[in-house]
């Protein structure tokens, strides 16, 4: 006897992903998304401040220059955006910009400083841990969009990374890029230079990015 097939029905609200089969009808974006716009102000403020620090809890992709804006939201770039210049010229605002904006759109993201993300994987290795490397990676590898900023930044352009740095970097852009899901990276240093800080297989992987070189005064 022929096994009975099981039709996967698009979302019927965008009509672009597959029904979540645990909510009716709607993918499970549409309906965070249909649930982000019923919360009270004073609720969305709580939603954004669990990915956005409260510096930047008032950045909107309205205040960002076109080009920066548009790369930022291109729904077709399925890697990422790498965004770099000098301190200060407004990196982190517009990632808080773009990552305030996907939450209201209903998508899961996540944004850790690279450096704090090494500090809190060191962490695991402690005997009186309880947390492991995999438990802290893993939200981050699977969440629709990641916001890691800061990369290479503690190390001077000679300096190279440790292994540990790089394998850690290595297995966050491997997974996301396999699995078609964007990173937003923030560094002061080009793309060369940040390759010659980590190795050039880094390099080789965020050439797939959409590159953005931010420039002008510091606006601390």
């Amino acid at each position: 006897m022929a096994k009975q097939s099981t039709l996967i029905k698009a979302c019927e609200k965008c009509k672009k992903r597959p029904a979540d089969s645990l909510i009716n009808k709607l993918c499970s974006i549409c309906y965070r998304r249909i649930y982000f716009e019923q919360l009270p102000e004073e609720n969305k403020i709580t939603e954004w401040m669990t990915v956005i620090p409260q510096r930047f809890i008032n950045a909107t992709v309205e205040d960002l220059v076109d080009s920066v804006r548009k790369s930022l939201l291109n729904e077709s770039n399925e890697t990422g955006v790498f965004l770099w210049g000098p301190p200060g010229v407004g990196k982190s605002y517009a990632l808080c910009a773009a990552a305030k904006k996907f939450i209201s759109n209903g998508l899961l993201c996540k944004r850790m400083s690279y450096e704090l993300l090494c500090l809190k994987l060191r962490d695991t290795f402690k005997p009186s841990s309880i947390e492991s490397e995999w438990g802290i990676i893993e939200p981050l590898i699977n969440c629709d969009r990641l916001f890691l900023e800061d990369i290479g930044t503690t190390k001077s352009i000679d300096s190279k990374e440790s292994d540990f740095s790089l394998r850690t970097l290595l297995v966050i852009v491997d997974l996301r890029i396999e699995h078609c899901k964007p990173t937003f990276i923030s560094s002061n240093k080009s793309l060369e230079n940040l390759a010659k800080s980590f190795d050039d297989r880094i390099g080789d992987r965020l050439k797939l990015y959409k590159i953005i070189k931010m420039e002008g005064k510091s606006k601390r």
